[in-house]
């Protein structure tokens, strides 16, 4: 036999074994995929995996309380459950511009607090660059009718320390929000949420039974844009 009709057979036997090796590995492959899509998800399942974040954010926001304009600024820090679930806490704070009130003078007042509580939110696609959330504010806040004083031509004011009146209420914050993924770590919003609070009593403090406003001072429309730093 030659060395160039060894070298054939050789080659024969060589190409054969490759041939079943790639058989061999495509069934594996087709048997896993099989598994994968015969696999039944379940909520606790020991198999999936679920990955964790976090994430800290700031606020930005334009309000109005009786028809008054207000800026809205706020933080909130949330677990994130699997890139869909947000659980967390939020704080805001609001601010109006004075208006001079008849029944006191005709001295300038504006209303000031904040509120805060539970943050819940949904995230749809939330891996995807452009995303959808629905976030939810569950909490408690307190509002205050303060008096201020200008002092130059430019009308800024300065806080007397003098409120006429303070109350408490709770408040219920659902909203949507368009999210851009910017990096792994940055993201920014943009949405819309509406405020509805408990009835909110503000009464002059010279008088037993005048009110301020009327009770439903704070339930309106926020809109805003909001900044997170984390992990997602």
């Amino acid at each position: 036999m030659t060395m160039k009709t060894k070298f054939k057979i050789l080659t024969i036997v060589a190409l054969f074994f490759t041939s079943i090796g790639n058989i061999y590995s495509q069934k594996e492959v087709s048997n896993k995929n099989e598994r994968e899509n015969n696999q039944i998800e379940t909520l606790f399942s020991k198999d999936q995996k679920i990955t964790h974040g976090g994430y800290a954010g700031f606020e930005f926001g334009y309000t109005q309380i009786v028809d008054r304009p207000a800026i809205i600024t706020g933080f909130h820090a949330a677990w994130v459950i699997d890139h869909t679930i947000e659980l967390g806490i939020i704080g805001k704070g609001y601010i109006t511009n004075p208006v001079p009130d008849l029944n006191l003078e005709n001295e300038s007042y504006m209303y000031t607090g904040g509120y805060g509580g539970l943050h819940i939110a949904a995230n749809v696609f939330g891996n995807k660059p452009i995303n959808v959330t629905f976030p939810l504010t569950v909490g408690a806040g307190s509002i205050s009718y303060i008096k201020t004083q200008y002092y130059d031509l430019y009308n800024n004011y300065y806080d007397d320390c003098y409120a006429e009146n303070h109350y408490a209420y709770l408040v219920l914050e659902p909203g949507v929000e368009v999210q851009l993924n910017m990096t792994r770590f940055f993201r920014i919003s943009a949405g819309i949420s509406y405020r509805y609070t408990s009835d909110i009593y503000l009464i002059y403090s010279n008088t037993n039974s005048e009110s301020v406003i009327n009770p439903s001072i704070m339930r309106g429309i926020n809109a805003g844009i909001k900044l997170k730093i984390g992990k997602f």
